[in-house]
C-alpha cells in the first residue's frame, strides 16, 4: 500500500487528499470535504485531465495581435503536447467571436478549441 498526497482542484477549498492506494486502485481518501474528492483522487491516479490555455497570433489589419483560447472541456493530460504542436501551427487572419471553434479536433486528440474573447469587429 502506497500513500499519494495531492490538492483536489475540482472547488476552491483545494482539500489537500491524503489517498491510499494498492497500485492503480484506490483504497481511501482522507482529507476530503466533500465526495468530489474521491472521484478526483481516482481519475487523477488513473488519467489526469486538465483544460490547456494559450494564446494564437491573429492578424487584423496589418497588426498582429495574440488571442486568448483554450480547449473546449478538460482533456487528458497525455494530449498535452499534440494540442500544444496545432497551437503553434495556427494563424489566423479573420475576425472572431468568444466561442468560435479555432481549432477542431486539435492534433487528432477530439479536442476543440475555442476563443475566449472577440477579436477584429
Amino acid at each position: 500500500m502506497q500513500i499519494v498526497e495531492m490538492c483536489c482542484t475540482t472547488c476552491p477549498s483545494g482539500c489537500a487528499l491524503h489517498v491510499q492506494t494498492d497500485g492503480e486502485n484506490v483504497i481511501g481518501v482522507e482529507g476530503n470535504g466533500c465526495k468530489r474528492g474521491c472521484v478526483f483522487a481516482a481519475q487523477e491516479l488513473k488519467d489526469p485531465q486538465r483544460m490547456l490555455t494559450s494564446t494564437v497570433l491573429i492578424e487584423l489589419g496589418g497588426k498582429q495581435y495574440l488571442l486568448p483560447i483554450k480547449t473546449r472541456k478538460s482533456d487528458s493530460m497525455r494530449f498535452t503536447v499534440p494540442i500544444m504542436d496545432a497551437v503553434r501551427a495556427v494563424k489566423i487572419s479573420h475576425p472572431v467571436h468568444m466561442g468560435d471553434v479555432v481549432i477542431g479536433n486539435a492534433g487528432g486528440s477530439g479536442a476543440d478549441v475555442v476563443a475566449c474573447r472577440n477579436m477584429g469587429e
